[in-house]
This record gives C-alpha cells, structure tokens and sequence, in this order.
C-alpha cells in the first residue's frame, strides 16, 4: 500500500463515528481513530504503546483478554457489550466488535476493534423497563410490577406458611381537589400521599398504585389481622393530615379494604376483588375507616350488582312511578303544595325502599335520566290536575347535585315545561345543602337561570349539609326546609327545639318561607305553630298518596284546623313510605 493510500485510509477512519483501534497480537495499542479518542477522553499519545486495559474497564471480567484471545481463536471474531473507560468518568457501555488481522502468511499480526457507545440506548431501555414496571408519577409499582409481587408474595406465604395482608385504598375528596384545582395540584397531591403511605410500612412490603387515586399495599408475613387493622390505622391517620401544596391546604381521608391470605382467598384476582369488596363498603359506610372482607361483604356486594341490574333494567321499562304528600300552610290549614316522591315497584320483588335505590341511581350517574323523567312526569301530572278542574298547586321534585355539572339543565327543564304545558311557576326543584355547595358559582349561575325562567327553589334538609350564611345570602332561594330529624328530635330535646326556632328566624329574616317534614305529630305541629313556621308535610296530615288519591283529596277541600288532626289522616288505602322521602 503506497503513502498516498494509507493516507487516504486514515483519513476514512478518522471521519466513521465508531471509535476504531489496532492492537499487537499482545493487545498493546498501535492504532486508534479520532472517534476513540474523543470518547474516551484520551489522546493518541497516552494509548500508543499501552495495553488495551486502558481503554477497557476493570468492569469487564478480569480475565477479559484470555476470553477474547479464546473466542477469536475458535470464531475467528468476538463481539459483544463491553465497559469502556472514560478519562473523565466512570466509563460508558458499548459494542465492542473485534477481528484478527493476518500477515501474508497467514498468521496473526494484530486486532482490529470497532466499538460505539450504547449508553444512550442502554438508558433509553431502563426508562422504558422503569415505564413498564413503575408509576412514573409516584415512582411506586405499577399494576404489572404489583401482580408480580403479589404473586411472589403469594407464593412465599405458601412456603412459609404464614399470612399475607393486602389493602386497597382509595383517597376520598380527590376526584373534587383534581377538578377543582387542577390536574397539577392533583399529581402533587399524589406524589405528597405516596410517600406517606411509604412512611407507613416496612421495605419487605409494597406500596403499588393502582391508578388514578388507587393504592394497594402488600403486607407478607403480617402476623395477624390486628397486625394489619393497626397499619390501617396509621395509613389513615397519615392522610388525614393536612397537606400544603402549591399554596393549598389541602384535606383528604381515605377508604380501606383488607383481605388476608390465605383465609379470605387463594389466588392474586380473587384478593384482589376481595380487598375491592371491601374497600368499596368502607367507602359506602362513611369513608376515613377501613373494612376486612367478610362473605357477609361478599354476599352483599352481589346483592348490590343484582341490584343494579334490576335497577337499569327498570328504567328501560319504567317500572317508576311517583307518589305525592301534600304540604300544609299553618296559616290557612289548606294543601298549597305537593312533593313528587320516587317510588320502584318491581314485578317479582314489589316495592324497593328509595333508601336502596336513590344512593344506587347517584353513584351510576342514573340518577340524570331518572331525574328527568320525574319532573316530566311530575309536570304532567300537576298539568292533568289542573285540567280536570283541580285548584293549581305547586309540586316540588328532588333535583340530584349531579345534574348540574350538566350544562344544560335549564335547557332541560324549558324543554320540560313546553312539552307539558305547566307554567313554570307551579314547579319548584329541591336541593340540598351538599348540593348547593359543591361548585357554588357554577350552582348559583344554574339556579338564576332558573329562577329567571319563573320556577321556585326550596333548599332541602337544611341544617345537614355545611353552608354558610353567606353563600346563603347568594343563593336564589325561595325557602328552606327543615330536615326530619330535627323535628323528630323536637319532642325530647330542648337543643333541637332551638335549631328549629332559630332556623326559622334566620329564613324570614332572609325573606324566606319555612317549611318543615316529618311532622308525625300534635305535640311537633303546635311547636311549630308556634314558631311562626309556614309550612309542615308529614305522616300526620297524610302519607304519600297514588294521583288519583290526591286528586280526590284536593277535591275534598279539606282544611288543617288548630284543633289537630284532619281528616286528611283518614285517607283509605294511602301509599306507604316516609315523609319527604
């Protein structure tokens, strides 16, 4: 090969991007391109003359050249992952391939090596690695990383026969900081409640999360179920402290569900529905607690999905109906109002107590289209009352706080009342204070359309939910009434006859009628009247009736008298259920 030639080749190696050296049959270096050089941070004159070491790290095996030596001797070539050395830090991963190089006669005169730094795609496959077994929020296991654990700990358990304890857990509150804060405040939060859930428990344990707010701790080699109602304990007490982020702050609790291996269960899916089972009834029964799985649990878990089932099928074919209790004003003894109260009445299992079915309808989102088609009716009905000649009431129909989310609630209700034909001032929607006060403005900007459009609003079970008495102030509200359990409470305790009072004059002093349910009797009706109320509904005046059966009370004209009870009590064949309902 002439000068020019080789001058050209070195030329073509000093330009490739992969780092290119030329050993003696001993390894000592006697070639390297620009590219080595500039990886590894050496100069051409430090490796000249030295022994591959100083490019390969001590990283590899030590006996790193013998194998080299081995494997060109039988494949006449070696390649694979290497660490390299770096002047100027730990070293990097690369792809060393290297090759012999024969003289004419065919024996060994050097080793030729190419190699390029992979540690880019090596970091690049530990983040995907890291995205496909962790949350890359919290940094906790992911859903695929927690099966696994699961069923290591699992099959420990079995080995060793003891006990597992696994949690699902759900922070309460969340879905209302996310929307109402934003997603940002939201992820901090979880990030914030993830390490106070590490804080809980042992390294041998696992914290995973299931998604959204969902979190699910694997406790091997528990102990026992106090052992694990104690960590419970401490998880709860943990979240229940305030936490400050982004100038919130901000207050959650959480609901927990147990299961213990191997008493509850067998298999990871199993406990995995288990502690879901459970977690779910600790939700229901007031959240911030925690619930073991139990086959009470179980078995009424299944009875609540027949439920529903039943519940959606009714609705497909309006099994509903409404029943009406009349409201009686105090200062004149007659029916001035009526409540639509929901009924169920299912072919093979009759009635289905509203009790059952309203919380069922919230938590499905069934409620909207129920709830709709009991104003319509509702209308409808009060509509065909004043048709036949009837004196024109109001009826008031219970309206869901989860409606209003829904733009176009007032849109609804136009449409309701054009279709019916009732003018929109014998209609009145109630509301409750939880209701009121989960989006106020948005609330208050819903209920001013509606009341622009001539409906009346009566803010429902008032003294049970939390607003203040400025949003009070705001509201357009036409009355409050009173919650039964205050009335019911006025025949033996001096506390609630003093709410009661004192509700009635914040009302009027508000401009506001009053209206009290659950009034069973004379002792309940003369504190009332007493009191200056407006209005009462209640078992003592007539339960609630078919509207056929109202429709021949009204037609009776009965009027409430000072003297107690009417003959509204007297009404045959009236439908059973509780006042306001």
């Amino acid at each position: 090969m002439g000068p020019a030639e080789l001058f050209l080749n070195n030329q073509l190696l000093d330009v490739m991007n992969q780092s290119v050296f030329v050993t003696d049959p001993e390894f000592n270096i006697v070639y390297v391109n620009k590219a080595c050089t500039d990886t590894t941070g050496y100069g051409r004159e430090e490796v000249l003359g030295a022994n591959l070491d100083i490019l390969c790290s001590e990283r590899n095996n030590g006996n790193f050249q013998e194998v080299l030596r081995h494997k060109i001797r039988e494949d006449d070539h070696w390649q694979g992952e290497v660490w390299m050395h770096n002047k100027t830090a730990d070293g990097y991963a690369a792809w060393l391939s290297m090759s012999p190089l024969r003289d004419q006669r065919g024996g060994l005169a050097n080793y030729a090596g190419i190699s390029f730094n992979i540690t880019p795609m090596k970091q690049n496959e530990q983040r995907l690695l890291f995205m496909a077994h962790f949350d890359v929020l919290t940094n906790l296991p992911n859903r695929v990383l927690m099966y696994d654990r699961l069923r290591q700990a699992l099959a420990l358990a079995r080995r060793g026969r003891y006990q597992v304890a696994v949690m699902l857990l759900d922070l309460d509150r969340f879905k209302e900081i996310n929307d109402t804060l934003g997603h940002h405040v939201g992820d901090l939060l979880l990030v914030e409640a993830a390490a106070r859930l590490l804080s809980c428990v042992r390294e041998t344990d696992t914290i995973a999360r299931m998604g959204g707010d969902e979190f699910l701790a694997i406790l091997p080699d528990i102990g026992s179920a106090p052992s694990a109602a104690h960590i419970a304990q401490d998880l709860l007490e943990k979240l229940a402290r305030p936490f400050h982020i982004d100038g919130h702050d901000l207050f959650v609790s959480a609901s927990i569900g147990i299961t213990m291996y191997p008493n509850d269960s067998q298999d990871e899916n199993s406990i995995l529905k288990n502690a879901d089972t459970a977690m779910y009834h600790a939700k229901a029964q007031g959240k911030n607690n925690y619930k073991f799985f139990t086959e009470d649990i179980n078995k009424s878990t299944i009875e609540r999905f027949m439920l529903e089932s039943r519940f959606r099928r009714a609705l497909e074919k309006l099994e509903f109906h409404l029943n009406y209790q009349p409201k009686v004003d105090l200062h004149s003894g007659s029916i001035t109002g009526i409540e639509a109260l929901l009924r169920w009445y299912h072919p093979e299992q009759g009635s289905v107590m509203p009790t059952l079915f309203i919380p069922l309808a919230e938590e499905t989102g069934l409620v909207i289209p129920l709830g709709e088609w009991a104003i319509r009716e509702a209308c409808r009905q009060n509509k065909a009352w004043q048709d036949d000649g009837l004196p024109p009431l109001v009826v008031s129909v219970n309206l869901s706080a989860r409606h209003f989310p829904k733009n176009n609630l007032a849109e609804m209700i136009s449409g309701v009342l054009d279709e019916t034909g009732l003018d929109p001032k014998y209609l009145m929607l109630e509301i409750t204070e939880s209701a009121l006060m989960e989006n106020v403005e948005e609330t208050i900007r819903t209920l001013n359309a509606l009341r622009d459009m001539g409906l009346r609003i009566s803010l429902d079970d008032f003294g049970t939910g939390y607003s203040s008495l400025n949003y009070l102030n705001r509201f357009p509200i036409d009355e409050l009434k009173i919650d039964k359990s205050f009335i019911a409470d006025t025949s033996r305790s001096a506390d609630s006859r003093r709410v009661v009072s004192a509700i009635i004059v914040l009302a009027h002093t508000l401009k506001l009628r009053v209206i009290a349910e659950g009034v069973e009797t004379e002792e309940q009706l003369s504190f009332l009247r007493q009191n200056q109320c407006d209005e009462v509904q209640g078992f003592y005046f007539s339960k609630p009736l078919s509207s056929e059966q109202l429709r021949k009370l009204i037609r009776k004209g009965l009027v409430v008298t000072e003297a107690g009870q009417s003959e509204i009590w007297e009404v045959p064949g009236a439908a059973r259920g509780t006042a306001g309902e």
